[in-house]
């Protein structure tokens, strides 16, 4: 299971075999839900590529079992967008803070964020 090549984590993940000198594989089915990915892999009956995180969170709860493979380290950047001149809402202001310690706090695990 993979998400399509045109996506951004398909464009990744085909960048990753290229890297190794490899063409992506077809996917027998192609999704860009990471909770579908994540049941279907579960079933055992198929593989896919997660990002970290969703192993992290799942895996134990799903009984993921993650496969030994040396891939090369690519991170993405991800920012907050507001509206000029807009207040945020209380509920936004807290949802900010939020993502900001969980990013922080997966930064912490797994080393500085580039």
């Amino acid at each position: 299971m993979l998400p399509p090549y045109d996506s951004v984590p398909g464009a990744l993940i085909a960048e990753i075999f290229r890297a190794a000198g490899l063409e992506p594989p077809q996917p027998g089915l192609i999704t860009m839900s990471a909770q579908l990915t994540a049941a279907m892999i579960a079933s055992g009956r198929f593989v896919g590529l997660l990002p970290g995180y969703v192993v992290r969170f799942s895996g134990r709860r799903l009984g993921l079992k993650v496969l030994p493979a040396k891939l090369a380290s690519r991170r993405i950047e991800i920012g907050i967008i507001t509206v000029k001149k807009r207040t945020l809402s209380p509920l936004a202001e807290l949802f900010i803070e939020c993502a900001r310690d969980v990013t922080q706090s997966i930064s912490d695990r797994t080393g500085p964020m580039r």
